[in-house]
């Protein structure tokens, strides 16, 4: 491991956390930290809060919990593709590459040991 260059600085800006009762995990998160939560556009299922109210401080999710599903942190990356490929030179897998219309592409990925990492650059002019 080098340890002569400087640190890059990738925030995690948003965590994925799957649940068998998304409504009573929701107000788990609400009464210990005083998150709020709401439905994404156009996906009722997948209820997202911020850490400061104002969606500006990292973004949260509670999602049904479906199989294989474990808990998922986002890092901020200049660009996916690039990452996703850094991570499979490294001996990860990329799992899911995805675009979110209006806010930015991220993909799921696994580091050799098979912790999931998850990448995400925002961009509202992300399209399909």
């Amino acid at each position: 491991m080098a340890t002569d260059t400087k640190t890059q600085v990738h925030e995690v800006v948003h965590v994925e956390i799957p649940a068998t009762d998304t409504a009573k995990l929701c107000s788990f998160y609400e009464a210990v930290f005083g998150w709020k939560f709401s439905a994404a556009p156009g996906m009722d299922n997948y209820l997202m809060g911020s850490t400061t109210g104002d969606m500006s401080g990292t973004g949260l999710a509670i999602f049904p919990k479906m199989e294989g599903a474990r808990p998922t942190n986002y890092f901020d990356v200049e660009d996916v593709g690039t990452y996703a490929d850094k991570i499979e030179k490294q001996g990860g897998k990329v799992i899911h590459r995805f675009t979110v219309k209006g806010m930015g592409y991220g993909a799921v990925c696994l580091d050799p040991e098979e912790n999931v990492v998850g990448l995400w650059h925002g961009d509202s002019a992300a399209t399909e």
